[in-house]
C-alpha cells in the first residue's frame, strides 16, 4: 500500500513538471537569434535600398538594381542589368497616363518604369530587352519583351552612365 501511494504522490508531483516542459517546446528555439543595433528595415526600406541612383533629368530619375547586375553566360562581354525610370516630369506623366487611361483605376496615374538592359562592352553598345510600366499604385500596365536591337551609346545620356557601371562591374568581376 505504501509503495502505491508513494508511486501516486511522484506521478502528482512529475504531471506539472510534463507539461511546463510541453509549453517549453513550443516557444522559439533559443539558437535562433540575432544580435543588431538597428531595427529591422521594413519592405519598403529594403526595396529602397535594392535601387542606385545614376542619373537625372527633366523626365525623371533614373535608377538601377545593384543586385541585378550580371555577366551574360553565353557572351562574357556583355552585362545585364534591370533599370527604372520614375517619372517626375508632369507633362511627360499626363501623356502616359492619356496612353494607359485604358489600363488606369480612377486616381491613378503612370509613375515609373523598369527595363531590363544589355551592355556590349567591347563594342560600346547596349540593347533593352524587357520593359514594364507601372502605375503609382503598384498596377503593371504594361509588359513587353522586345527583340534585342543594340545601338551605340551616346555621350553623357542614361545609357552612357549605365554603360561606365557595367564597365567597372565587369572589372570588378
Amino acid at each position: 500500500m505504501k509503495k502505491i501511494m508513494l508511486l501516486l504522490v511522484l506521478c502528482w508531483l512529475l504531471l506539472p513538471g510534463i507539461i511546463v516542459q510541453a509549453e517549453e517546446s513550443d516557444r522559439i528555439s533559443p539558437l535562433d537569434w540575432e544580435i543588431s543595433v538597428r531595427p529591422k528595415l521594413s519592405m519598403a526600406e529594403i526595396e529602397q535600398e535594392r535601387w542606385s541612383y545614376v542619373f537625372t533629368n527633366d523626365i525623371g530619375i533614373y535608377v538601377f538594381d545593384h543586385q541585378s547586375l550580371s555577366i551574360d553566360e553565353t557572351d562574357k562581354t556583355q552585362v545585364n542589368v534591370l533599370t527604372k525610370t520614375i517619372f517626375t516630369d508632369p507633362k511627360v506623366i499626363d501623356k502616359l497616363n492619356e496612353v494607359y487611361k485604358e489600363k488606369l483605376n480612377e486616381g491613378d496615374e503612370v509613375a515609373c518604369s523598369e527595363m531590363q538592359m544589355v551592355f556590349q562592352l567591347k563594342r560600346k553598345m547596349y540593347a533593352v530587352t524587357e520593359t514594364r510600366v507601372f502605375s503609382a499604385r503598384g498596377l503593371v500596365l504594361e509588359d513587353r519583351k522586345q527583340l534585342v536591337r543594340f545601338t551605340s551609346v551616346q555621350p553623357k545620356t542614361f545609357a552612357d552612365s549605365m554603360y561606365n557601371i557595367a564597365q567597372d562591374y565587369k572589372r570588378s568581376n
